[in-house]
């Protein structure tokens, strides 16, 4: 179960980085239980850049392999054991390239959300769970006696966090000028 938890850490982390030269601003999720254990999920990445490598803009083969791999390749499929029904769109918004991917699953340990019994909240311990992600906003409670950990009531059954990149954001290259080509080239 453990090496389990860890799969799924370094998966959500590499979608988060995309092959460690693309990241985003902030991300979404919204999750809805359709039973004990199941249900969907959605991520949304906002703001999806390009960091500079060595100075070097890599944004053109960064953007190509946003494409290929994760929108119209498997790549999620593959990086998440255990999903079903992933869908998945590129679109702008708000003057910047955002990605959302929606899933059912069938187990809270693939989402990360955690519940001792019946009787528990649910819990999620954003910084353990997310790497180099922070914390942004929640429906939750956060940081109640300065646990870093957001509760929900048992009874909860839809569940929304917001985080953001801990990392600087200075050194990247926007997409949207990429997306906008490809979008425009794609329905030709």
């Amino acid at each position: 179960m453990k090496n389990l938890f860890y799969t799924i850490l370094i998966l959500f982390t590499g979608l988060l980085i995309i092959n460690g030269c693309l990241t985003v601003e902030k991300k979404e999720y919204k999750v809805k239980l359709t039973g004990p254990n199941s249900g969907k999920g959605t991520i949304k990445y906002i703001n999806i850049v390009s960091q500079k490598d060595d100075g070097k803009d890599v944004s053109m083969k960064d953007f190509a392999e946003l494409i290929t791999d994760y929108i119209e390749g498997d790549k999620i499929q593959n990086d998440f054991p255990g999903i079903s029904n992933v869908n998945k769109k590129i679109f702008e918004e708000n003057g910047v390239l955002c990605a959302e991917f929606s899933f059912d699953f069938d187990s809270l340990h693939q989402i990360k959300l955690f519940k001792y019994d019946k009787d528990s909240p649910y819990m999620l311990m954003v910084k353990e769970s997310f790497n180099n992600e922070e914390y942004e906003e929640s429906d939750g409670e956060y940081n109640i006696n300065n646990m870093q950990i957001i509760f929900w009531k048992k009874i909860t059954k839809e569940f929304y966090w917001k985080t953001k990149m801990s990392g600087d954001m200075s050194n990247t290259i926007s997409l949207l000028d990429q997306y906008k080509s490809w979008e425009k080239n794609k329905n030709k």
